[in-house]
């Protein structure tokens, strides 16, 4: 299913730079903002809505960004999209919906509604394949896949029994695996999840954050090889409704075979979203790959340093659901980031929204 569309050049909806941003990061802040894009929840293609971004990766050969959608096959098929994000120093200047592609099963079947729940996706630089994480299927267990460009699914990889649903243990519902990334040689997938095993302790809270587990694996095997225990930041504000706020982590980024970026995404009614980026680094850090609980376990957890934060007002934005982060083209010799939220499909307040920042780590 192909459809172009040039949205900032040709349609021109919100895109801003970095110039007409009123607000600055502080002086210490390793990010600087290059320009935003925000594409209404309303925009549908061949009556397929687009939004639901949940994880987002580059491929260096085309230029291409593969960015995979949430829908549970609910709205339209599992899938994910191409897309082209140009821009320069001075700002976003086009974003293009290459490409919709459906994500299928084993035989080449579509997933059935509610059985897929697509939430990370990662281009290997080694296989030029993608590989793609669902947080649940109609029995609520993960799934890591590998599958060509064409969306058909090649392989899955190897889970610890002790991920899959059983009588309290398992992923939580809704808070399974969200961050996938290759490192930038291949040698290694990370894949991490939103928040803790059940069997691990409590989800976070305004006064402790949540143990949430991070696998490595072997991407020639589809094994992992070793797991590791990141601990999120507590709640960092208070819902002022009735839904309680919540932080966890919403996607990664591999800088090299021992160190990622992490995206920690809280949102609190009253107020907004909260995005916390770290580097976390996996040494020190106990491998914990077999052990089936860890709540009162001695453990050495991953250690982790903030980055930076982005939050109603920084730069001037009005921050979204960012779920997802990857590396873009390198701008006058310095490093940028793409960030992109999910608009949870939900016409009322939220938009797909792109977020490029120069990266001076």
């Amino acid at each position: 299913m192909t459809r172009l569309l040039h949205l900032v050049a040709a349609f021109g909806f919100a895109a801003g730079s970095a110039a007409s941003s009123a607000i600055a990061q502080e002086a210490a802040s390793p990010v600087s903002l290059i320009g935003e894009v925000r594409l209404p929840t309303a925009l549908a293609i061949s009556g397929v809505p687009f939004g639901g971004i949940s994880g987002l990766t580059r491929d260096p050969g085309n230029g291409l960004f593969y960015a995979v959608s949430d829908d549970r096959a609910e709205y339209g098929p599992a899938r994910y999209y191409k897309l082209r994000l140009d821009y320069s120093a001075d700002g976003i200047t086009r974003l293009d919906i290459v490409d919709t592609v459906p994500l299928r099963k084993e035989k080449g079947e579509p997933f059935a509604r509610g059985d897929v729940d697509p939430e990370g996706i990662s281009f290997d630089p080694q296989t030029g394949l993608l590989v793609w994480a669902s947080e649940g299927d109609l029995a609520g267990n993960p799934a890591i896949i590998e599958a060509g460009l064409d969306g058909n699914l090649r392989r899955r990889y190897d889970l610890p029994a002790y991920y899959l649903r059983g009588s309290g243990t398992g992923v939580r519902d809704n808070a399974a695996f969200e961050g996938l990334s290759h490192a930038p040689d291949g040698s290694v997938l990370f894949a991490a999840l939103e928040s803790s095993l059940r069997q691990d302790g409590a989800s976070a809270t305004l006064e402790e954050g949540s143990l949430a587990r991070v696998l490595a694996f072997d991407p020639k095997t589809a094994k992992p090889v070793a797991e590791y225990a990141y601990r999120t930041a507590p709640v960092p504000r208070a819902a002022k409704g009735l839904r309680p706020a919540d932080n966890g982590v919403s996607a990664i980024l591999a800088l090299d075979a021992r160190r990622f970026l992490v995206v920690e995404r809280s949102f609190a009614a009253g107020y907004g979203n909260t995005i916390q980026v770290f580097e976390a680094s996996l040494d020190g850090a106990t491998d914990v790959l077999g052990r089936e609980r860890l709540a009162d376990a001695a453990f050495e957890p991953l250690a982790k340093k903030h980055l930076f934060t982005l939050e109603e007002g920084t730069f001037g934005l009005d921050i979204d659901n960012i779920e997802s982060i990857t590396f873009g083209p390198d701008i006058d010799g310095r490093r940028t980031l793409v960030l992109a939220s999910d608009n949870n499909f939900n016409p009322r307040g939220q938009v797909t929204q792109f977020v490029v920042l120069a990266f001076d780590p």
